[in-house]
């Protein structure tokens, strides 16, 4: 039996290494909770994805205009000379389950006609539900058809896609879109209805220093780092392999270290095409070294629904790919005449 000193001294210690232990993990979670900000105020702008913003509204009616003029051309041959202009009920059907997504568009574009939901953006949908009911003019609806089911079927399948990728990823690490895409915004507001990050939205909405760039300018990373340091918030970085990443992270240190150079910019480091198991053991260098609470980090390249789940435990905060909107399946519906 320990004397009465020697174990009140051990109790004092387990308390204190026990202290600090909460303590610790109390610090590392308030700092995952300040990354994870970080994370979502650099890659992600949902809030300007809405018709409340002009910019979104132009676009959305732009798009649909000119697929409906490429659609309806000089008017519905069959309906005009078949049907009488009338009014009608019409609803929109789901064939199959997913998420629902593109109300919001579908409205903008059909003003002129009485809309009524059954579901919301966002939600599950199941075969067989009634998503919503259109009256109004025949000509209108029947012309439209085509077009507007269209739109629900891609924004709707993207957002089904993002949805189930998240899953398997048990939400330990976001997923992003790339510009990849087939009807631009349209794409990206899909894939932040299935809870996805919508990564830029256009060149102008920060820098990202790619492989062309740096070949025009002699592959000279440091020097390239260093030339944007004041030209942008957003700055990240596409590097192909480790010695490109630690020449980046070293330039990017001695910006983020120096209170002359330093301007409230974030780091970004896309990884690209390379393999999980590398990211991991030069993220885990980073760490080692105190560079990893400098950058943020990316996975791209080379990344499908096949291999995805690899790149869970590899360290970076995102993974972007590609093929949630260029390789998208459509969610089937269907417009049914009441």
């Amino acid at each position: 039996m320990l004397p009465r000193d020697i174990a009140d001294q051990q109790n004092q210690l387990a308390n204190s290494v026990g202290r600090l232990d909460s303590e610790s993990q109390q610090i590392h979670s308030i700092n995952s909770a300040i990354r994870y900000k970080l994370v979502l105020e650099f890659w992600d702008r949902h809030k300007e994805l809405s018709i409340k913003n002009k910019d979104y509204r132009e676009f959305v009616n732009s798009l649909i205009r000119i697929l409906l003029k490429q659609d309806i051309n000089k008017g519905d041959a069959t309906t005009n000379s078949l049907i009488k202009s009338k009014n009608i009920s019409a609803v929109v059907v789901a064939k199959e389950d997913g998420i629902l997504a593109g109300l919001e568009e579908f409205s903008l574009i059909n003003k002129d006609l009485k809309l009524k939901f059954f579901k919301k953006d966002g939600g599950k949908i199941k075969e067989g539900e009634i998503l919503l009911e259109i009256n109004g003019d025949s000509g209108k609806i029947l012309e439209r058809e085509r077009v507007l089911l269209n739109l629900l079927q891609r924004m709707s399948g993207i957002s089904t896609l993002v949805s189930k990728l998240n899953k398997e990823l048990k939400n330990k690490i976001k997923l992003a879109a790339t510009r990849k895409t087939l009807w631009g915004l349209l794409d990206k507001k899909a894939v932040s209805i299935g809870g996805g990050l919508t990564h830029r939205l256009n060149l102008n909405d920060r820098i990202i220093i790619k492989e062309n760039h740096l070949k025009i300018l002699g592959n000279n990373i440091g020097n390239v780092i260093n030339s944007v340091k004041f030209k942008s918030k957003y700055i990240e970085i596409e590097v192909e392999d480790k010695k490109q990443a630690f020449t980046a992270a070293k330039a990017i240190t001695k910006i983020m270290e120096n209170k002359k150079l330093r301007n409230n910019q974030i780091f970004a480091m896309m990884f690209d095409k390379i393999p999980p198991e590398e990211i991991k053991s030069i993220i885990n260098k980073f760490k080692n070294e105190r560079i990893y609470d400098k950058i943020l980090f990316e996975a791209s390249g080379n990344i499908n629904e096949n291999n995805l789940t690899n790149y869970i435990d590899c360290g970076v905060d995102i993974i972007s790919m590609g093929s949630m909107t260029n390789s998208a399946k459509i969610l089937n519906m269907s417009l049914e005449i009441g």
